[in-house]
């Protein structure tokens, strides 16, 4: 992949995060948020920064 490449995951990943922050944020909202999606959404979160971490790695090389 090239720079350009690397740079368009990276900022795709970052406005994922922003999503699924904010549907975090609404769930968390209601009267009985499921807290068994949330989870779900903090860790594809977390998968999400490992992606962008990577990325920036190979940006450096």
């Amino acid at each position: 992949m090239g720079k350009k490449n690397h740079e368009k995951s990276i900022n795709s990943l970052q406005k994922r995060i922003i999503e699924h922050q904010q549907k975090i944020d609404i769930e968390l909202q209601k009267d009985y948020p499921d807290l068994g999606l949330i989870h779900h959404w903090q860790k594809e979160i977390l998968a999400f920064e490992l992606g962008i971490e990577k990325a920036k790695k190979r940006l450096r090389r």
